[in-house]
């Protein structure tokens, strides 16, 4: 009796988990701009460029770069990450990465703001 609880709750910890979920970790994202040293704003996260940071899978940020006065944002951009369809085998890691929002990387991982064009 004993082997078939130990056996259950491998099951259930090996199944409950998704390949994202377990492999991947945040993603650092790249900031430029041109010229260097523009503030950036990106949800919680604060810097100058050129900045990186890492920031959590899954999430919807709008990045915000300010120099001299101007301002301008781009959308941090996201995509499927392509080992979330290896959780097909594993079908419950589906919905785990699907919730946990591991499934999402951010595509392209690197900005650039241009604010000598306007000068």
């Amino acid at each position: 009796m004993r082997k078939i609880v130990l056996l259950l709750m491998l099951f259930a910890v090996v199944f409950s988990q998704g390949c994202c979920t377990i492999f991947l970790k945040d993603q650092d994202v790249s900031v430029a701009s041109t010229p260097a040293g523009a503030k950036v704003e990106m949800g919680p996260y604060e810097g100058t460029t050129p900045y990186t940071v890492s920031v959590p899978r899954g999430k919807s940020y709008t990045i915000q770069a300010t120099y001299g006065g101007e301002r301008q944002t781009q959308n941090l951009e996201k995509s499927i990450e392509p080992l979330w369809f290896v959780n097909i085998l594993f079908w419950p890691g589906l919905i785990v990465d699907l919730a946990t929002g591991k499934m999402w990387q951010y595509d392209p991982t690197t900005y650039n703001f241009n604010f000598a064009s306007n000068r």
